[in-house]
């Protein structure tokens, strides 16, 4: 049974009852996929997450006819955020914090109108050589891009083994400088990205895997969900194309990723050497895909029908304001927008 497979599965039973509770470039660039005769053109930037990989398949594969997607790269959620409130894109994928972070600082009216994927399960912390377990990161140096989905694991991941008074000093850092540190023993520990943890482990045979998500139970895990949003004046006037896409992406998107998997992790492959990644393998794509859980439609309209995008956002708007990220919790009710998911 495939990855992606038992992720559904163990999936459809929590989404019952949680209810009530990426990697950097040096530039953006743009890049189309497979053309189409477009009613409407829609430009995306997106981050080269492999969960926001679907996007580019649904252009890929023809699954959204009416739309033409044009794809921006960005290395990370601020800058995307920037360009789309700056009008050079229309719409985004990004993680779960900037938007938080963005919707507080009321700098426009942004809409998570999607999921692309739940990431907790890619998640990690990895040691230097000699440490064991959790406990053994007392009084040590932890780093971690401060206020991100990396320190918001590590926040998770201590608690949930009781160390979340444990004395430790958390140096902020970039994922890329921070996997640096740990190689170079300037620190003793990061959460790193999953695309390049294995680079760790090749410099640092003997580092130590100290938490990871994918182990978690699933009602456990710190929920952490990739999305694509927009801002609602952009939502108004396309909303036709937006609704396109979104519906193939969970449709066809999902479907293809469930039933025919090697061709999507081949797929893949291709974009990310579109992307300038050249080199990347299968094997090496295939668990990052699909350590991600995936919704199609039903599953979908119950993460918006039944708050569960909402209570995972709330935990983490709480998480930042804790950690002195934010001034307060942003207005989730106008940031989680079903106006599309509704209609899919």
């Amino acid at each position: 049974m495939s990855s992606a497979l038992k992720s559904k599965i163990s999936r459809r039973t929590a989404l019952k009852s949680v209810a009530g509770a990426g990697a950097a470039l040096a530039a953006p660039s743009f890049f189309i996929g497979k053309a189409h005769a477009a009613n409407e053109k829609l430009t995306i930037g997106i981050i080269p997450a492999y969960s926001f990989g679907i996007y580019w398949l649904v252009q890929d594969q023809g699954f959204a006819p009416g739309v033409d997607m044009e794809f921006r790269v960005f290395p990370s959620g601020p800058p995307a955020i920037e360009a789309m409130v700056g009008g050079s894109v229309e719409a985004i994928t990004v993680g779960s914090v900037p938007p938080l972070a963005a919707m507080a600082r009321k700098v426009a009216d942004f809409r998570e109108i999607s999921v692309c994927g739940d990431a907790s399960g890619l998640f990690t912390i990895v040691g230097a050589p000699g440490l064991k377990s959790l406990s053994d990161l007392e009084g040590k140096r932890i780093a971690v891009t401060s206020g991100s989905n990396f320190d918001f694991f590590l926040d998770v991941a201590l608690r949930q083994s009781g160390l979340g008074d444990m004395p430790h000093t958390r140096v902020n850092m970039e994922p890329i400088d921070a996997q640096a540190a740990l190689i170079a023993g300037a620190v003793d520990a990061t959460v790193p990205l999953a695309t390049s943890r294995k680079l760790i482990f090749e410099k640092l045979p003997d580092a130590s895997l100290l938490a990871e998500g994918a182990q978690m139970p699933i009602d456990k895990r710190p929920s952490i969900m990739d999305v694509f949003m927009t801002t609602q004046p952009v939502l108004d006037a396309k909303q036709e194309a937006l609704k396109q896409v979104v519906a193939a992406f969970h449709k066809e998107g999902v479907g293809m990723l469930r039933d025919n998997n090697d061709e999507v992790v081949n797929r893949m492959v291709v974009w990310q050497e579109g992307i300038g990644r050249a080199g990347v393998k299968p094997e090496e794509v295939e668990p990052l895909l699909n350590g991600y859980f995936y919704f199609d439609t039903n599953e979908i309209k119950d993460v918006y029908s039944k708050n569960i995008l909402k209570n995972s956002k709330k935990v983490q708007s709480e998480f930042l304001v804790n950690a002195g990220k934010l001034e307060n919790v942003p207005d989730l009710d106008a940031l989680i927008s079903d106006q599309i998911v509704k209609q899919i």
